[in-house]
């Protein structure tokens, strides 16, 4: 008893351990209003992984000094005042979901600037967009969505492209639907909305691209090349999800496509983005053997 007594006692008079405390205890609390109170367990988990990025920083933190007295002051205020957060953005927003994370937003800022330098507060930055963007995601899509509507029927006429090279019998009907003639007959009406342009994927790709670009040591350059080729790679990801889905209609029926449809978007997105990271992982021994290559040939 006594020595789980001194190493709690060590652990509270360690600064960085200090503040890992901290940064851990509310997300108990953001767990219990978010998922007693909405059945919303993601925003536990979007919460945690921000924190777990704070732990990988664990080295970085600990050459910065401790925060004068004045960012001390400032630091207290915002983590007593991250407790109001919420009310402050119900009495506006009612229907917004920020509870508990716009708190731990504020709240880890308020612990940087308590236990740190303010020059450590770069080290938040990652974190602190993982946890605001993804949390953002729902009310950003929901908004691009309306203003992708008019592009919907470009997507139709290059689905309908796509489906003749595979050999479906898919006619536009109009800017938004397609007439799919049945191996027996059948005629069913399929129709297109702005969803169907993967901005739902687009945007977790974009979230998860930065962060990895703002950990990431290359240059400005290769991370601006690796980025465009991940969302491009996204957007023809995307093509082959809406083609499958129209080719399991026709080949295996109607009936069960819905819970396909459902399900064939998260496995092709995590395919994909387990594909891309790989690849960027290895870019540099790829591009070795690719200059090799192109020596051999000439």
């Amino acid at each position: 008893m006594v020595s789980k007594l001194s190493f709690i006692t060590s652990l509270l008079k360690n600064r960085l351990d200090l503040f890992y405390i901290l940064a851990f205890a509310p997300l108990l609390l953001i767990q219990y209003f978010g998922y007693v109170t909405r059945g919303d367990l993601f925003s536990l988990l979007i919460p945690l992984f921000g924190f777990l990025l704070l732990l990988i920083k664990k080295d970085k933190l600990s050459i910065f000094t401790e925060a004068d007295r004045v960012h001390q002051l400032m630091g207290l205020t915002l983590m007593l005042a991250s407790f109001f957060v919420y009310y402050a953005v119900v009495f506006f927003f009612p229907t917004a979901q920020f509870y508990g994370v716009a708190n731990y937003i504020v709240y880890i800022i308020g612990l940087f600037l308590f236990f740190f330098q303010v020059s450590a507060l770069k080290e938040s930055l990652t974190a602190l967009f993982l946890i605001a963007a993804t949390v953002s995601c729902p009310y950003i899509g929901q908004w691009t969505k309306i203003y992708l509507e008019p592009s919907v029927p470009y997507f139709v006429q290059m689905m309908g492209l796509i489906l003749w090279i595979l050999g479906i019998p898919a006619a536009i009907a109009n800017p938004h639907t397609f007439s799919l003639q049945m191996p027996d007959g059948k005629l069913i009406h399929l129709g297109i909305e702005a969803g169907c342009l993967g901005i739902d994927s687009f945007l977790i790709f974009v979230i998860i691209i930065v962060v990895t670009m703002m950990e990431d040591p290359s240059s400005r350059r290769t991370k601006l090349l690796w980025s465009v080729a991940g969302i491009v790679g996204t957007f023809f990801v995307n093509i082959v999800r809406v083609s499958l889905i129209f080719v399991v209609i026709y080949y295996f029926g109607y009936k069960d496509w819905g819970e396909f449809h459902a399900k064939i978007g998260y496995v092709l997105f995590i395919a994909w983005i387990a594909f891309f990271f790989l690849i960027f992982s290895k870019r540099q021994a790829i591009l070795d053997k690719l200059q090799k290559f192109w020596r051999r040939l000439r």
